[in-house]
């Protein structure tokens, strides 16, 4: 309690509660562990195993180029490059999402569902993606989908990957004015239930979407004749621009490729299976 009522004084009873009951009197701590501590250290420690994760290896930096429009006429668009976006390839994504053991819970083929009452009527039941319509209809067609030049051979079992993309920009804090605007992807092949639960390992970070930088606006006040006057839209404008430019980006030649003619994933049951996305 002297430590609890001394120092700074955002110290609850909660806090102090957990401190005791989930700390000192877990089975695993050890009070010689602490011998020597240092929060400096063990922060640098901290941040070099996290650098050292294969998850954020994952991750690539790019620029993403926004057009500006000059407001003249005759004169073309002006390039300025937006740094610092943090992204994972889809296909890299989506290739390791099949061959995890999350996908254990996928389902490969769809079926139709029904419920029969007690007088023996039969009703369709919704309740997936993997039992609509549209679902069974896109796996009947990448039955029929081409081949890539260099496997028409393959007889590999034919399958949907049904991606769900979506993103939202957050605030990090409620205080200040830092946020994070990423973009997630989920798998419709497992079920909402799946989805749902938070530690299921079902949600993958694609990108985390850069802002314009302040220095963006000297660039476009001193090449867009029409700024004075037109500012909020240019700069509407141009955020709608990086949004497409990401996207471009994202859907780079490897994901077209494997739209349209599928790619070999080694699934978590260890069966090879070409998957259209």
């Amino acid at each position: 309690m002297n430590w609890k009522d001394s120092g700074t004084s955002t110290k609850s009873d909660a806090e102090v509660n957990r401190l005791v009951k989930d700390v000192l009197l877990d089975p695993n701590f050890k009070l010689e562990d602490l011998r020597g501590f240092n929060v400096a250290r063990e922060n640098q420690q901290s941040d070099a195993a996290e650098r050292k994760s294969p998850f954020f290896d994952s991750f690539q930096t790019s620029d993403i180029n926004v057009e500006v429009p000059s407001g003249t006429s005759g004169v073309s668009a002006g390039t300025f490059a937006v740094p610092g976006l943090l992204y994972r390839k889809l296909t890299t994504i989506i290739q390791a999402a099949f061959s995890s053991p999350h996908a254990s819970h996928f389902h490969f083929s769809p079926f139709k569902l029904f419920h029969r009452s007690p007088s023996g009527k039969e009703e369709r039941v919704f309740s997936e993606v993997y039992n609509s319509d549209i679902f069974i209809e896109e796996h009947d067609n990448v039955q029929h989908a081409p081949l890539p030049p260099d496997y028409l051979d393959c007889k590999l079992e034919k399958v949907v990957a049904a991606l769900m993309v979506w993103s939202d920009s957050t605030h990090l804090a409620n205080f200040g004015t830092a946020k994070l605007w990423p973009i997630y992807l989920l798998f419709r092949n497992a079920s909402k239930y799946i989805r749902g639960q938070p530690n299921s390992g079902a949600c993958q970070h694609v990108a985390y979407i850069p802002s314009l930088p302040d220095s963006f606006q000297d660039f476009a006040s001193s090449f867009c004749s029409k700024w004075g006057t037109q500012k909020k839209n240019i700069m509407t404008h141009c955020r709608r621009e990086l949004m497409h430019g990401i996207w471009k980006f994202l859907l780079d030649a490897d994901f077209i490729h494997a739209y349209k003619y599928g790619m070999v994933v080694k699934c978590a049951d260890s069966i090879e299976r070409r998957v259209y996305l």
